[in-house]
């Protein structure tokens, strides 16, 4: 790869960022809930937004990438320098107890065995370390689970899922026989998300692709498309930015629209829900709540 091709695309990636607050907001939840990694190894699980890839490597520590393809792949090789692989299926071809943190960055939704994956992601930490995830919401009627989604095409088939998404509850039960779960979070209400997808729909079709994530040939010609996403993304930032603003004031108590989880490893353990007489679980009678607390979101 071109060193200074590189450079260049990079350079422009940091300026759509700077101006992306749904992808900052991403970013700040992942490293609230990380902590400190310095001298510790880091294994992301990432769907291909490599500017978070970099990001999460500012806090020190050897990292290595995971990715659900090779499009992926050629994606965040522009970003980072440690080892970027394709993730096959859901097995993680790590030895035991190599990590110290794991974070899994929207692709949970994309692998057909979520049980077994996060059972592996068990396998690779150390006994004491700790697991974050961030995960699409799914909700009863929501924009992502209504046909807007489709008509820009971001729907959750056209971006490759097997689900569309989850419910607290939902995410509870695949975390909890190996991880305890004393924090989740939601971030993105629609208040931000309704604007946000028609702009990355608009920014997609500029770049006659995911305008976040570089392909292997990407060149000098894609720099008159970074050019006129730039001028779109100063446009738009003003308006994004004084909606998270009033998100962050107004509407706290108004679930988002992506989930964020931080867990800590445990002893692999088969546990049983206890039912309701209503038939739901208890993690989905405390939807409103932070699993493991008494405490509203």
């Amino acid at each position: 790869m071109d060193a200074n091709l590189r450079n260049e695309v990079v350079r422009w990636q940091e300026k759509l960022f700077k101006r992306s607050v749904r992808r900052q907001m991403r970013l700040r939840k992942l490293k609230e809930l990380i902590g400190i990694t310095t001298n510790q190894t880091g294994l992301e699980i990432t769907a291909g937004d490599g500017m978070i890839s970099a990001r999460l490597r500012e806090g020190g520590g050897r990292w290595k990438t995971l990715v659900p393809s090779e499009t992926a792949k050629s994606s965040v090789d522009w970003f980072v320098d440690d080892p970027v692989e394709v993730l096959q299926g859901s097995v993680i071809k790590e030895p035991d107890g190599t990590y110290d943190v794991v974070v899994i960055v929207d692709v949970l939704e994309r692998v057909r065995d979520d049980y077994a994956f996060i059972k592996e992601c068990h396998r690779v930490l150390k006994p004491d370390g700790r697991l974050v995830v961030t995960a699409t919401r799914k909700m009863g009627f929501c924009i992502g689970g209504c046909p807007f989604r489709s008509m820009l095409g971001l729907s959750w088939r056209a971006k490759g899922f097997e689900r569309p998404g989850y419910t607290s509850g939902e995410l509870f039960e695949v975390l909890k026989d190996g991880f305890d779960v004393p924090e989740t979070d939601s971030f993105s209400t629609c208040c931000v998300e309704l604007p946000g997808l028609l702009c990355e729909a608009a920014a997609n079709k500029m770049a006659h692709g995911p305008y976040n994530m570089p392909g292997e040939n990407t060149g000098t010609e894609e720099f008159y498309h970074y050019t006129k996403l730039n001028a779109f993304a100063l446009l738009v930032y003003p308006l994004m930015w004084m909606l998270a603003r009033l998100e962050e004031k107004l509407l706290i108590f108004i679930p988002g629209h992506n989930l964020v989880a931080k867990t800590k490893r445990r002893v692999w353990r088969v546990r049983k829900q206890p039912v309701l007489i209503d038939g739901r679980s208890i993690a989905e009678a405390a939807i409103n709540t932070k699993i493991g607390t008494a405490a509203p979101f």
